[in-house]
C-alpha cells in the first residue's frame, strides 16, 4: 500500500479541510452578534429575541441528523459542499428580513445548512488521520476555528459601523468562497492519485463479502451506546452553561451599561487565547489521557462561572473570560476526539451526528434559558445556575470515566482487527 503523505504528521487530506476550516471562522460572526443586531437594529423585544435567535439552534438540530447519517452513506464531501452553499444563501436572506416571524423561520432554516458540515467534517478528519493522531488532528481543528473567531468579532465590528447588513454579505461571500476552495481541493487530490476513504472503508476491506452496515443499524448502534449516550448528554449540559458566552452574556453587559465594543474585546480574548495555548497545550494533553483532560478543563471552568457570579464591571468579566478559557482548551477538541475515538468506522458520521444535535439543542434552548432568567430574575442568577450546573456536569464526568474509556478501547481494538493496513 502507498503510504499517504503528510505535513507536521497529518495527511495532506487533512490540512486542505484545516485551511477551509479556517477562512469560514475568519468570516463567521453573525452568529455571535445577532442577539445585539436584533435588539440594537431591528428594536425587536428582548424576550422576542430569545425565540427567534433559539430557531438557528432547532434548525442546526435538523442539519446535524441529516449531515451526519447521510454523510456515512453518500460520502462526507458532499454533505460539506451542499451545506456551506445553503447557508450562504439563507444568511442573504436573514439580511434582508425585520419581521420576527419571518426572522425566525429563515434563521432555521440557515440553522440546517449552516450544521449539515459539522459531523462530516468530523468523521472526514477520523477517516483520513491515524488514531494515535487524532487529537492532535482535532486539537488544530479547534484552533482553526478559535483563530477565526478571535478575527471575526474585530472584522464584525468594523463592518458594523458601515451597515449590519454588511455583515452578512461578508459571511456569505466567505462561504461561498470556501465552497470554492473545497471543490477545487477534492478534485485536485484525486487529481494526484491520493484517495479520499470512502466512510466505514477500514471495515468493509477487511472482508469483501460483507456488505456496508446500513443506517439502521447504525442508529440502532449509537442509540444502544450507553457509555456514548451518557457522554452526549452531560455534554449537552456544558453547552448550554458555555453559549450564554453569545446569548446570556452581551444582553447581561448591556444591561449593566456595556456595549458592542467591550463585549466583542472579550470575545477576542477568548480566541486569542485560545490560540496561543492550544497547540502548546498538545502535549500536555497526549500525557494526560482525554478523559483527563476534559475533566480538568470542566473544572476550571466552574471557576469561570464561578467569578462572573460577582462580577460588575468589565473588568470582572474579563477575569471571568479568562478562566473559563483556559477550560475551553480542554473542552471542545477533546470531546470531539472522545466521539470519534468511541464511533465504528462505518457509524462515524451518525455518532457525530448525534453528538452534535445535543450541540445544536444547546445552542437553540441557552438563548431561550439566558434570556428568561435574565428577564425575570437578573444576570448574577443566570451565572449562580449555571455555576451548579458545571459542577453537577464535572461530577458525572468522572463517575462515568470508567465506562467511557473500557468502549474507546474496545473500539480501537476492533479498529485495528479490521484494518489490513497501517496509515502512516
Amino acid at each position: 500500500m502507498k503510504q499517504r503523505r503528510t505535513l507536521f504528521g497529518l495527511p495532506l487530506l487533512y490540512w486542505g479541510l484545516w485551511l477551509a476550516i479556517l477562512i469560514l471562522w475568519m468570516g463567521r460572526f453573525v452568529t455571535s452578534f445577532l442577539s445585539i443586531y436584533l435588539v440594537s437594529a431591528l428594536h425587536i423585544d428582548e424576550g422576542v429575541v430569545g425565540a427567534v435567535v433559539a430557531m438557528y439552534g432547532f434548525g442546526s438540530i435538523i442539519g446535524c441528523l441529516f449531515g451526519g447519517t447521510l454523510s456515512d452513506r453518500f460520502g462526507r464531501q458532499s454533505m460539506i459542499i451542499i451545506g456551506e452553499i445553503g447557508a450562504a444563501i439563507a444568511l442573504l436572506v436573514v439580511s434582508a428580513l425585520a419581521d420576527p416571524i419571518a426572522l425566525g423561520a429563515t434563521l432555521f432554516v440557515y440553522g440546517a445548512f449552516a450544521s449539515l458540515p459539522s459531523p462530516a467534517i468530523a468523521a472526514y478528519i477520523a477517516d483520513v488521520v491515524p488514531v494515535e493522531r487524532q487529537q492532535r488532528a482535532y486539537v488544530l481543528q479547534s484552533w482553526a476555528i478559535n483563530f477565526g473567531y478571535a478575527i471575526g468579532p474585530i472584522i464584525a465590528n468594523q463592518l458594523v459601523k458601515v451597515s449590519y447588513s454588511l455583515m452578512f454579505y461578508v459571511e456569505a461571500a466567505v462561504m461561498l468562497a470556501v465552497t470554492i476552495l473545497l471543490v477545487g481541493f477534492f478534485r485536485e487530490v484525486r487529481h494526484l492519485g491520493i484517495a479520499v476513504p470512502k466512510p466505514g472503508d477500514a471495515a468493509v476491506r477487511a472482508d469483501s463479502d460483507v456488505a456496508p452496515t446500513s443506517l439502521r443499524d447504525n442508529w440502532h448502534r449509537v442509540l444502544t451506546d450507553w457509555p456514548f449516550l451518557a457522554f452526549s448528554v452531560l455534554m449537552f449540559g456544558y453547552y448550554l452553561v458555555y453559549f450564554q458566552s453569545t446569548s446570556g452574556l452581551p444582553i447581561a453587559m448591556t444591561n449593566l451599561g456595556m456595549g458592542l465594543g467591550e463585549y466583542s474585546v472579550l470575545l477576542t480574548i477568548n480566541g486569542f487565547m485560545l490560540c496561543a495555548l492550544q497547540i502548546p497545550a498538545m502535549k500536555l494533553f497526549a500525557r494526560m489521557g482525554n478523559s483527563r483532560v476534559l475533566v480538568a478543563g470542566l473544572a476550571v471552568t466552574i471557576i469561570g462561572y464561578a467569578v462572573q457570579i460577582v462580577a460588575g464591571s468589565w473588568g470582572g468579566f474579563a477575569l471571568a473570560v479568562v478562566l473559563w478559557t483556559l477550560g475551553e482548551l480542554g473542552t471542545f477538541p477533546i470531546a470531539t476526539t472522545i466521539v470519534a475515538a468511541m464511533a465504528p468506522a462505518s457509524a462515524r458520521g451518525t455518532y457525530q451526528g448525534v453528538y452534535n444535535v445535543l450541540w445544536s439543542l444547546s445552542i437553540a434552548l441557552a438563548p431561550l434559558i439566558g434570556g428568561g432568567v435574565i428577564s425575570r430574575f437578573g444576570g448574577r442568577t443566570l451565572w449562580i445556575v449555571c455555576t451548579i450546573a458545571l459542577i453537577a456536569v464535572t461530577a458525572g464526568m468522572s463517575a462515568t470515566k470508567g465506562s467511557r474509556d473500557r468502549a474507546m478501547s474496545r473500539n480501537l481494538a476492533d479498529l485495528l482487527d479490521n484494518t489490513p493496513y497501517a496509515v502512516r
